[in-house]
Protein backbone atom coordinates (compact mmCIF):
# COMPACT_ATOMS: atom_id res chain seq x y z
CA UNK A 1 0.00 0.00 0.00
CA UNK A 2 1.50 3.40 -1.00
CA UNK A 3 1.54 6.37 1.47
CA UNK A 4 -0.97 8.29 -0.65
CA UNK A 5 -3.54 5.57 -0.06
CA UNK A 6 -3.14 5.67 3.73
CA UNK A 7 -5.75 7.90 5.35
CA UNK A 8 -4.99 9.75 8.58
CA UNK A 9 -7.26 11.83 10.80
CA UNK A 10 -5.79 14.49 13.10
CA UNK A 11 -7.86 15.79 16.04
CA UNK A 12 -6.28 18.62 18.03
CA UNK A 13 -7.81 21.73 19.60
CA UNK A 14 -4.48 23.58 19.31
CA UNK A 15 -4.44 25.08 15.78
CA UNK A 16 -0.65 25.42 15.67
CA UNK A 17 0.00 21.84 16.71
CA UNK A 18 -2.78 20.64 14.43
CA UNK A 19 -1.45 22.47 11.39
CA UNK A 20 2.15 21.44 12.07
CA UNK A 21 1.21 17.77 12.19
CA UNK A 22 -1.12 18.15 9.22
CA UNK A 23 1.60 19.82 7.16
CA UNK A 24 4.22 17.22 8.04
CA UNK A 25 1.99 14.24 7.28
CA UNK A 26 0.72 15.74 4.03
CA UNK A 27 4.29 16.37 2.98
CA UNK A 28 5.00 12.68 3.55
CA UNK A 29 2.32 11.82 1.00
CA UNK A 30 -0.48 10.72 3.34
CA UNK A 31 -4.10 11.70 2.76
CA UNK A 32 -4.84 13.74 5.91
CA UNK A 33 -7.96 15.43 7.28
CA UNK A 34 -8.09 17.47 10.49
CA UNK A 35 -10.63 18.51 13.11
CA UNK A 36 -10.42 20.71 16.19
CA UNK A 37 -12.40 18.37 18.47
CA UNK A 38 -14.29 15.08 18.60
CA UNK A 39 -17.62 16.67 17.69
CA UNK A 40 -16.17 18.35 14.58
CA UNK A 41 -14.46 15.12 13.56
CA UNK A 42 -17.85 13.41 13.49
CA UNK A 43 -19.07 16.00 10.98
CA UNK A 44 -16.28 15.36 8.47
CA UNK A 45 -17.45 13.72 5.28
CA UNK A 46 -14.93 10.91 5.38
CA UNK A 47 -15.50 8.28 2.64
CA UNK A 48 -14.36 5.49 4.98
CA UNK A 49 -12.72 4.94 8.33
CA UNK A 50 -9.20 6.38 8.51
CA UNK A 51 -6.27 4.04 8.81
CA UNK A 52 -4.75 6.05 11.63
CA UNK A 53 -6.01 8.68 14.10
CA UNK A 54 -3.77 11.20 15.84
CA UNK A 55 -5.76 12.76 18.67
CA UNK A 56 -5.10 15.03 21.61
CA UNK A 57 -7.96 13.85 23.84
CA UNK A 58 -8.22 12.50 27.38
CA UNK A 59 -8.65 8.77 27.87
CA UNK A 60 -12.36 9.07 28.68
CA UNK A 61 -13.05 10.54 25.20
CA UNK A 62 -11.33 7.75 23.29
CA UNK A 63 -14.55 5.71 22.87
CA UNK A 64 -16.18 8.83 21.35
CA UNK A 65 -13.69 9.11 18.50
CA UNK A 66 -15.22 8.57 15.03
CA UNK A 67 -14.74 5.10 13.54
CA UNK A 68 -12.86 3.99 16.65
CA UNK A 69 -13.76 0.64 18.19
CA UNK A 70 -11.95 -0.28 21.37
CA UNK A 71 -12.36 -4.00 20.71
CA UNK A 72 -10.36 -3.98 17.47
CA UNK A 73 -7.46 -6.36 17.46
CA UNK A 74 -5.32 -3.77 15.65
CA UNK A 75 -5.69 -0.28 17.21
CA UNK A 76 -5.18 2.67 14.84
CA UNK A 77 -5.08 5.44 17.44
CA UNK A 78 -2.05 7.48 18.53
CA UNK A 79 -2.48 9.92 21.43
CA UNK A 80 -0.52 13.17 20.99
CA UNK A 81 -0.54 15.15 24.22
CA UNK A 82 1.44 17.39 26.55
CA UNK A 83 0.42 15.20 29.48
CA UNK A 84 3.48 13.77 31.14
CA UNK A 85 1.81 11.86 33.95
CA UNK A 86 2.55 8.17 33.68
CA UNK A 87 -0.94 7.48 35.00
CA UNK A 88 -2.53 9.43 32.14
CA UNK A 89 -0.38 7.66 29.56
CA UNK A 90 -1.34 4.27 30.97
CA UNK A 91 -5.02 5.30 31.03
CA UNK A 92 -4.89 6.22 27.33
CA UNK A 93 -3.16 2.97 26.40
CA UNK A 94 -5.70 0.99 28.41
CA UNK A 95 -8.47 2.99 26.74
CA UNK A 96 -7.42 1.73 23.34
CA UNK A 97 -4.54 3.87 22.13
CA UNK A 98 -1.81 2.05 20.27
CA UNK A 99 0.94 4.50 21.22
CA UNK A 100 1.60 7.84 22.94
CA UNK A 101 3.62 10.82 21.62
CA UNK A 102 4.45 13.89 23.68
CA UNK A 103 3.91 17.45 22.48
CA UNK A 104 5.38 19.44 20.97
CA UNK A 105 6.25 16.92 18.30
CA UNK A 106 9.93 17.43 17.54
CA UNK A 107 11.24 13.88 17.24
CA UNK A 108 9.99 13.25 13.70
CA UNK A 109 12.13 10.14 13.37
CA UNK A 110 10.18 8.64 16.27
CA UNK A 111 6.94 9.88 14.70
CA UNK A 112 7.79 8.17 11.40
CA UNK A 113 8.70 4.99 13.26
CA UNK A 114 5.36 4.98 15.11
CA UNK A 115 3.45 5.63 11.85
CA UNK A 116 5.26 2.90 9.94
CA UNK A 117 4.86 0.38 12.75
CA UNK A 118 1.17 1.15 13.20
CA UNK A 119 0.35 1.16 9.48
CA UNK A 120 2.26 -2.10 8.99
CA UNK A 121 0.10 -3.64 11.72
CA UNK A 122 -3.03 -2.25 10.09
CA UNK A 123 -2.04 -3.52 6.66
CA UNK A 124 -1.26 -6.93 8.08
CA UNK A 125 -4.63 -6.94 9.83
CA UNK A 126 -6.40 -5.97 6.61
CA UNK A 127 -4.51 -8.64 4.69
CA UNK A 128 -5.43 -11.26 7.29
CA UNK A 129 -9.08 -10.20 7.15
CA UNK A 130 -9.10 -10.35 3.37
CA UNK A 131 -7.39 -13.73 3.33
CA UNK A 132 -9.76 -14.98 6.01
CA UNK A 133 -12.71 -13.73 3.99
CA UNK A 134 -11.37 -15.38 0.84
CA UNK A 135 -10.75 -18.60 2.75
CA UNK A 136 -14.26 -18.56 4.18
CA UNK A 137 -15.68 -18.01 0.71
CA UNK A 138 -13.61 -20.84 -0.72
CA UNK A 139 -14.63 -23.09 2.16
CA UNK A 140 -18.26 -22.17 1.53
CA UNK A 141 -17.93 -23.08 -2.15
CA UNK A 142 -16.05 -26.25 -1.19
CA UNK A 143 -18.84 -27.25 1.21
CA UNK A 144 -21.39 -26.60 -1.50
CA UNK A 145 -19.33 -28.63 -3.95
CA UNK A 146 -18.96 -31.51 -1.51
CA UNK A 147 -22.69 -31.42 -0.78
CA UNK A 148 -23.46 -31.52 -4.50
CA UNK A 149 -20.94 -34.34 -5.00
CA UNK A 150 -22.46 -36.35 -2.17
CA UNK A 151 -25.92 -35.77 -3.59
CA UNK A 152 -24.74 -36.98 -7.00
CA UNK A 153 -22.99 -39.98 -5.47
CA UNK A 154 -26.06 -40.92 -3.46
CA UNK A 155 -28.09 -40.74 -6.65
CA UNK A 156 -25.42 -42.81 -8.40
CA UNK A 157 -25.54 -45.39 -5.62
CA UNK A 158 -29.29 -45.76 -6.11
CA UNK A 159 -28.67 -46.39 -9.80
CA UNK A 160 -26.05 -49.01 -8.94
CA UNK A 161 -28.33 -50.72 -6.45
CA UNK A 162 -31.06 -50.94 -9.08
CA UNK A 163 -28.60 -52.57 -11.50
CA UNK A 164 -27.79 -55.33 -9.01
CA UNK A 165 -29.82 -58.53 -9.20
CA UNK A 166 -32.43 -59.42 -6.62
CA UNK A 167 -30.76 -61.01 -3.59
CA UNK A 168 -31.87 -64.35 -2.19
CA UNK A 169 -33.07 -65.58 -5.60
CA UNK A 170 -33.75 -69.08 -6.96
CA UNK A 171 -32.76 -69.71 -10.60
CA UNK A 172 -32.94 -73.20 -12.13
CA UNK A 173 -32.97 -74.84 -8.68
CA UNK A 174 -29.87 -72.94 -7.54
CA UNK A 175 -29.92 -70.29 -4.85
CA UNK A 176 -28.09 -67.00 -5.53
CA UNK A 177 -27.42 -64.33 -2.94
CA UNK A 178 -25.13 -61.35 -2.54
CA UNK A 179 -24.23 -58.30 -0.48
CA UNK A 180 -22.29 -55.15 -1.48
CA UNK A 181 -20.84 -52.67 1.00
CA UNK A 182 -19.09 -49.72 -0.68
CA UNK A 183 -16.30 -47.89 1.13
CA UNK A 184 -17.59 -44.65 -0.47
CA UNK A 185 -21.02 -43.82 -1.83
CA UNK A 186 -20.25 -45.56 -5.11
CA UNK A 187 -18.74 -48.99 -5.52
CA UNK A 188 -16.29 -50.50 -7.95
CA UNK A 189 -17.55 -53.99 -7.05
CA UNK A 190 -20.30 -55.41 -9.21
CA UNK A 191 -21.99 -58.75 -9.73
CA UNK A 192 -24.93 -60.29 -11.52
CA UNK A 193 -26.66 -63.62 -12.08
CA UNK A 194 -29.40 -64.65 -14.47
CA UNK A 195 -30.93 -67.58 -16.33
CA UNK A 196 -29.44 -68.53 -19.71
CA UNK A 197 -31.79 -71.40 -20.54
CA UNK A 198 -33.83 -74.05 -18.76
CA UNK A 199 -30.81 -75.67 -17.10
CA UNK A 200 -27.97 -73.13 -17.18
CA UNK A 201 -27.47 -69.95 -15.15
CA UNK A 202 -24.61 -67.51 -15.46
CA UNK A 203 -23.10 -65.44 -12.68
CA UNK A 204 -20.14 -63.09 -12.63
CA UNK A 205 -18.28 -61.09 -10.02
CA UNK A 206 -16.20 -58.04 -11.00
CA UNK A 207 -13.90 -55.78 -9.01
CA UNK A 208 -13.01 -52.58 -10.89
CA UNK A 209 -9.69 -50.89 -10.19
CA UNK A 210 -9.94 -47.77 -8.07
CA UNK A 211 -12.94 -46.29 -6.28
CA UNK A 212 -15.70 -43.78 -6.73
CA UNK A 213 -17.51 -42.51 -9.83
CA UNK A 214 -14.97 -43.53 -12.50
CA UNK A 215 -14.98 -47.14 -11.30
CA UNK A 216 -18.76 -47.09 -10.99
CA UNK A 217 -19.02 -46.10 -14.69
CA UNK A 218 -17.29 -49.36 -15.62
CA UNK A 219 -19.93 -51.32 -13.71
CA UNK A 220 -22.57 -49.65 -15.89
CA UNK A 221 -20.65 -50.75 -18.99
CA UNK A 222 -20.47 -54.28 -17.61
CA UNK A 223 -24.18 -54.42 -16.88
CA UNK A 224 -25.03 -53.07 -20.31
CA UNK A 225 -22.72 -55.55 -22.05
CA UNK A 226 -24.09 -58.61 -20.25
CA UNK A 227 -27.65 -57.50 -21.00
CA UNK A 228 -26.83 -57.06 -24.72
CA UNK A 229 -25.07 -60.41 -24.91
CA UNK A 230 -28.01 -62.13 -23.21
CA UNK A 231 -30.39 -60.67 -25.81
CA UNK A 232 -28.04 -61.76 -28.58
CA UNK A 233 -27.85 -65.29 -27.17
CA UNK A 234 -31.62 -65.61 -27.02
CA UNK A 235 -31.85 -64.29 -30.58
CA UNK A 236 -29.16 -66.75 -31.70
CA UNK A 237 -27.08 -63.84 -33.02
CA UNK A 238 -24.04 -64.57 -30.79
CA UNK A 239 -22.98 -67.19 -28.26
CA UNK A 240 -20.41 -65.16 -26.28
CA UNK A 241 -22.48 -65.45 -23.11
CA UNK A 242 -22.64 -69.26 -23.32
CA UNK A 243 -18.91 -69.56 -22.59
CA UNK A 244 -17.08 -67.81 -19.72
CA UNK A 245 -13.89 -67.43 -21.78
CA UNK A 246 -15.74 -65.80 -24.68
CA UNK A 247 -17.51 -63.47 -22.26
CA UNK A 248 -14.21 -62.35 -20.71
CA UNK A 249 -12.64 -61.75 -24.12
CA UNK A 250 -15.61 -59.66 -25.25
CA UNK A 251 -15.51 -57.66 -22.03
CA UNK A 252 -11.77 -57.11 -22.47
CA UNK A 253 -12.39 -55.84 -26.00
CA UNK A 254 -15.07 -53.40 -24.78
CA UNK A 255 -12.77 -51.97 -22.12
CA UNK A 256 -9.82 -51.57 -24.49
CA UNK A 257 -11.98 -49.76 -27.06
CA UNK A 258 -13.64 -47.53 -24.45
CA UNK A 259 -10.20 -46.19 -23.40
CA UNK A 260 -11.41 -45.50 -19.85
CA UNK A 261 -8.04 -46.30 -18.33
CA UNK A 262 -9.68 -48.90 -16.10
CA UNK A 263 -9.24 -52.61 -15.67
CA UNK A 264 -11.07 -55.15 -13.57
CA UNK A 265 -10.74 -58.62 -12.16
CA UNK A 266 -13.58 -60.99 -12.95
CA UNK A 267 -14.84 -64.44 -12.08
CA UNK A 268 -17.44 -65.86 -14.48
CA UNK A 269 -19.27 -69.11 -13.85
CA UNK A 270 -22.06 -71.09 -15.47
CA UNK A 271 -23.85 -73.65 -13.32
CA UNK A 272 -25.77 -76.41 -15.10
CA UNK A 273 -28.56 -78.05 -13.14
CA UNK A 274 -28.91 -80.96 -15.56
CA UNK A 275 -25.45 -82.42 -14.92
CA UNK A 276 -24.60 -80.47 -11.74
CA UNK A 277 -21.48 -78.90 -13.20
CA UNK A 278 -19.68 -75.59 -12.93
CA UNK A 279 -17.91 -74.12 -15.95
CA UNK A 280 -15.82 -71.08 -15.10
CA UNK A 281 -13.00 -68.75 -16.07
CA UNK A 282 -11.03 -66.28 -14.00
CA UNK A 283 -9.75 -62.92 -15.16
CA UNK A 284 -7.19 -62.20 -12.47
CA UNK A 285 -9.75 -62.22 -9.68
CA UNK A 286 -8.39 -62.41 -6.15
CA UNK A 287 -9.04 -63.84 -3.65
CA UNK A 288 -9.92 -66.93 -5.60
CA UNK A 289 -13.52 -68.21 -5.41
CA UNK A 290 -14.16 -70.95 -2.86
CA UNK A 291 -16.09 -74.16 -3.48
CA UNK A 292 -17.22 -75.73 -0.20
CA UNK A 293 -19.25 -78.71 0.90
CA UNK A 294 -19.66 -80.73 4.11
CA UNK A 295 -16.43 -82.54 3.26
CA UNK A 296 -14.35 -79.33 3.12
CA UNK A 297 -13.48 -76.26 1.09
CA UNK A 298 -11.02 -75.44 -1.69
CA UNK A 299 -10.06 -72.49 -3.85
CA UNK A 300 -11.07 -72.62 -7.50
CA UNK A 301 -8.13 -71.79 -9.73
CA UNK A 302 -7.64 -71.02 -13.42
CA UNK A 303 -5.15 -69.14 -15.55
CA UNK A 304 -6.14 -65.65 -16.62
CA UNK A 305 -5.06 -62.01 -16.32
CA UNK A 306 -7.07 -58.95 -15.31
CA UNK A 307 -9.49 -57.73 -17.97
CA UNK A 308 -8.79 -54.48 -19.81
CA UNK A 309 -4.99 -54.52 -19.65
CA UNK A 310 -3.94 -56.38 -22.80
CA UNK A 311 -5.44 -56.46 -26.30
CA UNK A 312 -5.46 -60.25 -26.67
CA UNK A 313 -5.39 -62.03 -23.29
CA UNK A 314 -5.79 -65.76 -22.75
CA UNK A 315 -8.16 -67.32 -20.22
CA UNK A 316 -8.48 -70.92 -19.10
CA UNK A 317 -11.85 -72.70 -19.22
CA UNK A 318 -12.40 -75.08 -16.31
CA UNK A 319 -15.26 -77.55 -15.78
CA UNK A 320 -15.81 -79.22 -12.41
CA UNK A 321 -18.61 -81.26 -10.81
CA UNK A 322 -20.73 -79.76 -8.06
CA UNK A 323 -20.91 -81.92 -4.91
CA UNK A 324 -24.06 -82.32 -2.88
CA UNK A 325 -24.82 -79.46 -0.54
CA UNK A 326 -22.20 -77.31 -2.27
CA UNK A 327 -21.65 -73.57 -1.96
CA UNK A 328 -19.63 -71.27 -4.17
CA UNK A 329 -18.45 -68.14 -2.35
CA UNK A 330 -16.81 -65.20 -4.12
CA UNK A 331 -15.28 -62.22 -2.28
CA UNK A 332 -13.90 -58.93 -3.52
CA UNK A 333 -10.33 -58.18 -2.45
CA UNK A 334 -11.64 -55.64 0.07
CA UNK A 335 -12.26 -58.56 2.43
CA UNK A 336 -8.50 -59.05 2.74
CA UNK A 337 -8.15 -55.53 4.17
CA UNK A 338 -10.30 -56.34 7.22
CA UNK A 339 -9.10 -59.82 8.09
CA UNK A 340 -7.07 -59.84 11.33
CA UNK A 341 -4.20 -62.00 10.04
CA UNK A 342 -0.94 -60.32 9.05
CA UNK A 343 0.33 -62.20 5.99
CA UNK A 344 -1.57 -62.88 2.79
CA UNK A 345 -1.11 -66.60 3.22
CA UNK A 346 -2.63 -66.43 6.70
CA UNK A 347 -5.56 -64.39 5.40
CA UNK A 348 -6.25 -66.92 2.65
CA UNK A 349 -6.20 -69.78 5.14
CA UNK A 350 -8.48 -67.90 7.53
CA UNK A 351 -10.95 -67.15 4.74
CA UNK A 352 -11.00 -70.79 3.67
CA UNK A 353 -11.50 -71.96 7.27
CA UNK A 354 -14.36 -69.52 7.89
CA UNK A 355 -16.18 -70.52 4.67
CA UNK A 356 -15.60 -74.21 5.40
CA UNK A 357 -17.23 -74.15 8.83
CA UNK A 358 -19.84 -71.42 8.24
CA UNK A 359 -23.02 -72.99 6.86
CA UNK A 360 -25.24 -69.94 7.34
CA UNK A 361 -26.01 -67.08 4.97
CA UNK A 362 -23.87 -64.15 3.84
CA UNK A 363 -24.59 -61.99 6.88
CA UNK A 364 -23.53 -64.81 9.18
CA UNK A 365 -20.39 -65.26 7.08
CA UNK A 366 -19.46 -61.58 7.35
CA UNK A 367 -20.08 -61.65 11.09
CA UNK A 368 -17.63 -64.57 11.33
CA UNK A 369 -14.86 -62.54 9.67
CA UNK A 370 -15.49 -59.59 12.03
CA UNK A 371 -17.07 -57.17 9.55
CA UNK A 372 -19.83 -56.16 11.98
CA UNK A 373 -17.29 -54.33 14.14
CA UNK A 374 -15.96 -52.14 11.29
CA UNK A 375 -17.72 -48.86 10.44
CA UNK A 376 -15.30 -47.25 7.96
CA UNK A 377 -14.31 -49.77 5.32
CA UNK A 378 -10.88 -49.27 3.73
CA UNK A 379 -12.16 -50.77 0.46
CA UNK A 380 -15.37 -51.93 -1.18
CA UNK A 381 -16.49 -55.34 0.06
CA UNK A 382 -18.85 -57.59 -1.86
CA UNK A 383 -19.78 -61.25 -1.47
CA UNK A 384 -21.64 -63.57 -3.83
CA UNK A 385 -22.83 -67.08 -2.99
CA UNK A 386 -24.33 -69.87 -5.12
CA UNK A 387 -25.67 -73.12 -3.67
CA UNK A 388 -28.41 -75.74 -3.94
CA UNK A 389 -31.77 -74.21 -3.21
CA UNK A 390 -32.42 -76.76 -0.46
CA UNK A 391 -29.20 -75.83 1.39
CA UNK A 392 -29.66 -72.03 1.32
Amino acid sequence: MSPSSDQILVIDSNPVDRENLLSYLTGKGYFVQAASNVETAHLLALPEAPDLIFADVPSEQIPLLPFFESDKKEISLIIVSEVESAGDVVACLRGGAGDFILKPVKDFERLDSVIHKTLDQIRLSKLNKRLRSELEERNRKLREGIHELRTDQKAGLQVQLKMLPQPDKIINDFHFDHIVRPSLYLSGDFLDYFRIDDTKSLFYFADVSGHGASSAFVTVLLKNLSARLLRNLRRNSSDELSCPVKFLKRLNQELIVSDLGKHLTVFVGIVDHSDRSLTYAIGGHFPLPILSSPSGAEYLNAKGVAVGLFPDPEFERVVCPLPQDFKITVFSDGILEVLPSETLKEKEKLLLDVVSRERGGIKSLLTSVGLDDIDDLPDDIAVLTVCDKDSS
